[in-house]
């Protein structure tokens, strides 16, 4: 057996128990260091938390409180008054309960607590009614004796410490006794208390014109009212409103209809149905729309219904609870009528007795007495003394091999283990432990079967039958062969769980392993795996870059290979320019008059300047204003959106006051840029997506004035722009 999707919710709630119990002996631990409820430190964080500690210490506050109270009684004649502190009033509770106890031991009264006292306080009298006698071993039940008979603890689990859940009697000797109020019957364990229902009982304790309701610890006699359903209303049922009978919810062609609606179209009454242009009966009880009880057999009438009671033959007997009809067989001595088994009467019948003797009825047997005996039952006349004397029927061999007790005016018969005396029947009856003792017999995991004179337990599948016949303990699937995981197998109560390693996930007959398409799984989804490609493997995933890149630790990233690090460019004059994923080599001549300013050319990053030299007879070379060309090389990835301008390159100018400058793009950059000056920096930022892989060619002309705004010199700034095709 299998349950695959029960493991996680399983694992979840075992860990959040645990860490209630954590944060329970957290507050329990608090209250005994400081002996207060206040500033708990939790052991976790969680309101949850806080409020299992809470309760925990106040539990051990109360607990502290009712000993208390018990140690003051112990040691004073009076408790205190002062019940408006905190477990004040659980602390004198306590304490009047012990000197309760105290005051029927000084009077030689039975030391047993009434009905009524909460658990605190009957702790507090039994302790103070035993002495407070120190406990030397743990309690057991001994075993080997009817589950009916008295439940006997051995000495040293005094009523102070027992776990009988109703009344505990310490009668001096060397045992306690566990027993239950009136309407309970004690359960196998010796200790519980089971609610008996006398409902279902061979002999309902109501007439037959009354009802049986099972309550706890007792039951109820309700009057029967009749089952005879007049038109167009339902029976009553006891306690409920009389409520008004729906109509047939079937109309024409099978379709569902309300009642109203079926009415106000086609005319006919409640408890008719329209069909093919006639109003025909509807019969509740084929089409289960009535309400008879499992005690009662639907029998339907024009236009309604009627419940009449179930009957069982002579020889039958009726379930109370289902109303099934089930045989039985009387012993020697009866008859079966109305499903019981009545008494023969021989003295009616025919009997044996001889002359001068009358016959006497007894249960399943008569006997023959001297003819004019005005004794009760179960007693005759002693005929020396005129006497009553009690007629001892264990030496009439009334209970066969079973031992026989008399008792004044009767008898009763000691039954064998799993079986109960019936005093109106005089024989030993099989016990139904798994209905008298429902769920204190076997475990909660099994089902109990009911057997002549016991019972066994059959475990439900997952689990095996222990030791003691009783429990039932957890089969592991993992470890036995049962399960047939491919990969790991984990043990749950009852079942077991298949799961996969990572990367693999449990295919459709819950135990193989299939491995998990990382790559297709999350591609496009805005969170690709890789920054790259992404190449599936069994059980796993494998991420590539593209050339020119290479792989980062992280096994996802790609990182720009920087190839001019790398020694590419050859050549003095060759300039070496790193692009995403790939590089260039330039070398740039200079323009006439113009020569390569190789003092800043470590200067500037990607860069390459030229300065203009002229003669002082070249007046053309003089009257060219543009004294210093620069060339730059950058290089950005396609992007598609824009959150925030991204910088592009910076461009600084070394003029001081009283000297400005001026930087404008030209219009081919302005597509995807823009330039933004800070004082003296003039920063190129793209402001616009782009896509490669291409080559942007921007110019940005470069002015320095005067401070009366004259312009003094011209330069220029030519920068290259390799857009790479990826978006990294």
């Amino acid at each position: 057996m299998r349950i695959c999707f029960l493991l996680l919710a399983f694992l979840v709630a075992e860990t959040f128990a645990n860490e209630l119990t954590r944060c329970c002996a957290g507050g329990t631990r608090h209250f005994k260091n400081s002996n207060t409820c206040s500033s708990i430190k939790s052991e976790g964080t969680s309101m949850t938390c806080q409020r299992a500690a809470s309760i925990c210490c106040l539990r051990s506050l109360l607990d502290n409180a009712c000993d208390s109270g018990t140690d003051i009684a112990k040691e004073e004649e009076s408790c205190p008054s002062n019940i408006n502190i905190l477990g004040g009033g659980l602390k004198k509770e306590c304490c009047d309960c012990c000197l309760l106890a105290k005051d029927l031991l000084n009077r030689n009264e039975p030391c047993v607590a009434p009905v009524g006292f909460s658990a605190g306080c009957l702790r507090s009298f039994n302790k103070c009614c035993n002495g407070d006698i120190e406990i030397t071993h743990a309690s057991e039940i001994i075993t080997g004796r009817p589950l009916n008979d008295p439940h006997v603890l051995h000495l040293g689990d005094r009523c102070a410490s027992s776990h009988c859940e109703h009344l505990c009697h310490d009668r001096g000797g060397e045992k306690v006794e566990c027993s239950c109020r009136s309407g309970f019957d004690l359960a196998p364990d010796g200790m519980a208390c089971v609610d008996r229902n006398e409902c279902l009982t061979r002999q309902s304790p109501c007439t037959q014109s009354e009802d049986c309701v099972n309550t706890i610890g007792g039951y109820i006699c309700q009057r029967r009212i009749s089952r005879l359903v007049p038109h167009r209303h339902r029976a009553n049922r006891i306690g409920n409103a009389p409520r008004r009978m729906r109509d047939d919810p079937y109309s024409r062609a099978g379709e569902y209809r309300e009642a109203s609606q079926a009415n106000t179209e086609f005319g006919c009454p409640m408890g008719w149905l329209f069909q093919h242009g006639h109003c025909v009966d509807v019969d509740e009880c084929n089409l289960g729309s009535h309400d008879c009880g499992p005690l009662y057999q639907c029998r339907n009438t024009q236009g309604s219904y009627r419940c009449d009671a179930k009957k069982c033959g002579d020889g039958e007997l009726q379930n109370p609870m289902t109303g099934e009809c089930t045989s039985i067989t009387c012993p020697n001595g009866y008859y079966p009528k109305n499903g019981m088994c009545n008494d023969i009467d021989e003295c009616v019948t025919g009997h044996n007795c001889g002359a001068g003797e009358e016959c006497v009825n007894t249960p399943g047997s008569f006997r023959c007495q001297q003819k004019g005996n005005l004794c009760a039952h179960g007693y005759e006349v002693n005929g020396a003394t005129g006497f009553c004397e009690d007629v001892n029927e264990c030496q009439q061999g009334v209970c066969g091999s079973m031992e026989c007790i008399n008792l004044p005016g009767t008898y009763k018969c000691k039954c064998g283990p799993g079986y109960e005396f019936n005093d109106a029947k005089k024989r030993c009856e099989d016990v139904d432990e798994c209905i008298k003792f429902a769920g204190h017999v076997c475990d909660l995991s099994a089902e109990c079967i009911n057997t002549i004179g016991s019972f066994e337990c059959k475990c439900k599948p997952g689990f095996q039958l222990a030791s003691d016949g009783r429990r039932c303990e957890d089969v592991n699937e993992c470890t036995t062969g049962i399960a047939a995981c491919e990969q790991k197998c984990v043990n749950i109560p009852g079942s077991y769980q298949c799961i996969c390693d990572r990367g693999f996930a449990l295919g459709p007959d819950g135990t193989k392993c299939e491995d998990i398409d990382e790559c297709s799984i999350w591609a496009g989804s805005g969170n690709d795996l890789c920054m790259g490609g992404c190449i599936n493997t069994k059980g796993s995933y494998l991420c590539q870059c593209p050339p020119g890149y290479k792989i980062q630790p992280d096994g996802r990233t790609c990182v720009d290979v920087d190839e001019c690090a790398m020694g590419e460019c050859a050549g003095s004059d060759k300039v070496c320019v790193n692009t995403l994923g790939s590089f260039k080599c330039h070398s740039i001549d200079c323009p006439t008059n113009y020569i390569h300013d190789s003092l800043n050319k470590n200067q500037i990053a990607d860069g390459y300047s030229c300065i203009k030299v002229c003669s002082t007879e070249d007046t053309e070379c003089l009257g060219n204003h543009t004294r210093e060309v620069l060339y730059q090389f950058r290089a950005v990835p396609s992007l598609k959106t824009i959150i925030s301008p991204i910088e592009v390159s910076r461009i600084v100018t070394h003029m001081g006051v009283p000297f400005s400058v001026d930087y404008n793009l030209d219009y081919v950059g302005q597509r995807h840029f823009r330039i933004v000056q800070e004082r003296n920096i003039g920063i190129v930022q793209l402001v616009k997506p782009i896509s490669g892989p291409t080559v942007e060619t921007i110019k940005v002309n470069i002015h320095t004035k005067s401070r009366t705004g004259v312009i003094l010199a011209f330069n220029e700034a030519i920068i290259e722009i390799s857009v790479s095709k990826y978006p990294f």
